[in-house]
């Protein structure tokens, strides 16, 4: 089975066809496929330590009820994603000194070349769950860069049929 979402945030023009990689990391890839089922826009942030990504960290609190995000593995998992790629963490309550005290699941979209995951804490890894197909990688990247200079935005996740 094939399966696509999007990823929109319309100041920026980001409007990006993403393939669900099911057969890497099935319970990754089926998270990210009910958070786009159920709609809604997530606040969203340029990266500060990782390079070229958005980061949109959603509350636990936010994540359709069928999601048991405290039980997903590492799937496909790497430190160093690649350009085009949709990274997944899920990241407890209290885990990291700083954040904030609830957990939250972050869906990073990488947009460009020498992304590293590595945090004040040290490295982590990500499930990589997606990708971003090859015709839309140019206007992503455009999008992404008005993103970094903008600041904040908000995205939507949706189901493409």
């Amino acid at each position: 089975m094939i399966r696509h979402i999007r990823i929109r945030e319309p100041d920026s023009g980001l409007d990006a066809q993403v393939l669900l990689l099911d057969d890497l990391a099935p319970r990754s890839t089926e998270t990210l496929w009910q958070i786009a089922g159920a709609g809604g826009v997530h606040e969203a942030i340029h990266a500060m330590w990782t390079g070229p990504e958005i980061s949109c960290p959603i509350p636990a609190a936010n994540l359709p009820v069928q999601i048991d995000s405290g039980g997903l593995p590492l799937e496909n998992s790497t430190s160093y994603p690649e350009e085009g790629d949709i990274g997944v963490v899920y990241v407890p309550a209290n885990t990291w000194k700083g954040q904030p005290p609830f957990g939250f699941f972050d869906v990073g979209l990488f947009y460009g070349r020498g992304a590293r995951l590595l945090m004040p804490v040290g490295w982590i890894q990500a499930s990589v769950c997606g990708r971003v197909v090859s015709e839309n990688l140019a206007s992503v990247r455009a999008a992404c860069q008005t993103i970094r200079r903008r600041g904040a935005c908000r995205l939507s996740f949706l189901r493409d049929s």
